[in-house]
């Protein structure tokens, strides 16, 4: 009799518990390099609003991010790959390949988990703060808050203490106006005899110098929304970019975490007690 042993690889092509090993092993990493650049004031958010970073400042931010986020999936593909179970009687280039896509696969994952962290802050920060972060955002968060400000100040040699500023219903109502406009070279007639009309009432003064006024705000508030659209496309752009290279980098790490675990290389990391 003659008996048939099936030699086939029997291994898991994907090792989930190393994923998620390497997925919160690289996403702790990458937190904490956060945290130390925000420390070291190697931040691309201000607590202040209207104050914008120098050239060096933002591109040193922009670089320790990219350090960072390197770091995390580099670090996240390697632990993948170095605790995956060793693939048996498969062709070196099979077990390369499945190290990199076990990476691959753990890149997704921490993607997903950050988003999860930071939407779940979020909406905690939202339930929490709701009254506070809409007065903020009314007031300051706005790109077009510096120029809505500056509608009803006083004309010369009048007090600033006679002038009511504008209510936060008006600048709301004035703000959905340029927002709705957003794109034409002027405001339509009703709207600037709108926003005109409540101009001139708050600030004290004719509605021509009002018109005025209006027409200026709102050629500086097209600059100020196109400014806030190109940071939103840029930001977009260096993150969609960043996460490619993460990717990069998860793959290479779970070559060199395969490679660490089918040559058997020692821990570097070792502690004797003295």
């Amino acid at each position: 009799m003659v008996e048939i042993v099936d030699v086939r690889d029997t291994s898991p092509f994907l090792s989930w518990r190393g994923i998620f090993a390497g997925a919160v092993a690289g996403t702790a990493l990458y937190f904490v390099l956060m945290s130390i650049g925000i420390a070291a004031g190697l931040s691309l958010l201000s607590p202040w609003p209207g104050q914008s970073h120098t050239w060096l400042a933002a591109s040193l931010a922009a670089a320790w991010v990219l350090i960072a986020t390197i770091a995390w999936f580099l670090i996240a593909g390697f632990v993948a790959a170095r605790v995956r179970p060793r693939a048996a009687d498969v062709p070196p280039d099979e077990v390369e390949y499945r190290d990199g896509l076990q990476g691959f696969v753990t890149w997704g994952v921490c993607v997903l988990f950050a988003t999860w962290i930071v939407v779940s802050a979020g909406s905690a920060a939202l339930r929490g703060e709701h009254s506070a972060i809409a007065k903020f955002s009314s007031t300051s968060s706005s790109p077009l808050s510096r120029v809505l400000s500056a509608l009803a100040t006083p004309p010369e040699g009048k007090p600033v203490t006679n002038v009511q500023l504008l209510s936060p219903e008006e600048e709301k109502t004035i703000e959905a106006v340029f927002m709705r406009s957003f794109g034409n070279e002027h405001l339509s007639p009703n709207d600037k005899n709108l926003v005109s009309s409540i101009v001139a009432a708050r600030a004290g003064i004719a509605l021509t110098d009002a018109q005025a006024r209006v027409d200026t705000a709102y050629t500086d508030a097209i600059a100020a929304l196109d400014k806030a659209k190109k940071a939103t496309e840029l930001s977009g752009l260096l993150t969609g970019i960043g996460l490619l290279i993460g990717l990069a980098a998860a793959w290479y790490g779970g070559i060199r975490g395969g490679s660490s675990r089918d040559t058997s290389v020692p821990a570097r990391f070792r502690f004797r007690a003295f």
